[in-house]
């Protein structure tokens, strides 16, 4: 099985349907009292390449499955027409928001800039969930915008918002497998978008991941996928693989 497919992932989606009973968004896990013991919830972050995106949801949505988008709020990713269409298909999008970068470390002016992107997607799609994206090649931690719970917690109730992935989530029995750095190695390659997790898993392959995926997986999981990474095109392949190759090098000296 050749890895980062459209074919590749609809096999790990029919695994994983065949391993949980429930498959969340995250806003219905938000909502949930209390939360569920046995849950599988399905992630994607649209960094790039959102047309890539809206294949994979309609994908999803032909195999019954619902999950998040969490979109950049960015020239290049903020396409109305996209987010409509998988928001209509059943997904969930949330903000995958980048404040603190984008300010250059002014808090202040990030969230004023939190605040204006966020009201830019609602007049979109409805927003209820974000997630920070973790920008490697930056200096700031846009974590580090919402350092103060009292703040944090006002800020959820002044902006209607369920919920913060990174932040409203006890990762510490949950297993999260990522495809950051076109790899199943957590942590590999993450600088910033990282959990604190107890049950670590690395895999080499997809082949080991769809046989933990087939055998009796955690009772708890969030999979984290990135579609600009998954195509059957062999020429977006080989270049997407070119880009994720040369990102990690790129990781390794910023660290």
């Amino acid at each position: 099985m050749k890895d980062f497919t459209l074919r590749a992932y609809q096999e790990y989606v029919r695994s994983l349907q065949e391993s949980y009973r429930q498959i969340l968004r995250f806003d219905e896990f938000f909502s949930a009292n209390p939360r569920p013991h046995h849950f599988c919830i399905v992630r994607h972050d649209v960094d790039r390449k959102p047309d890539r995106a809206l294949r994979m949801a309609q994908l999803e949505n032909l195999l019954g499955l619902k999950a998040t988008y969490f979109f950049r709020a960015k020239r290049h990713t903020l396409i109305p027409a996209t987010m409509r269409a998988i928001c209509e298909l059943g997904h969930e999008v949330g903000y995958h928001y980048e404040s603190l970068s984008d300010a250059r470390g002014n808090r202040e002016l990030a969230k004023r800039e939190f605040e204006n992107k966020l009201a830019t997607m609602r007049k979109i799609v409805p927003v209820r969930t974000a997630a920070m994206h973790g920008r490697p090649f930056s200096k700031f931690n846009n974590l580090d915008l919402w350092q103060d719970p009292d703040e944090y917690s006002q800020m959820k109730k002044c902006f209607g918002l369920l919920g913060e992935v990174y932040l409203d989530i006890n990762y510490s029995d949950i297993v999260y497998i990522t495809d950051t750095g076109r790899n199943w190695s957590s942590g590999k390659s993450n600088r910033r978008d990282e959990v604190q997790s107890e049950i670590k898993k690395d895999f080499k392959n997809g082949k080991q991941l769809l046989k933990y995926f087939k055998n009796n997986p955690h009772p708890k999981f969030v999979f984290s996928v990135h579609p600009e990474r998954w195509t059957d095109s062999l020429p977006g392949w080989l270049g997407q693989m070119f880009w994720d190759q040369s990102a990690n090098i790129a990781k390794k000296l910023v660290n």
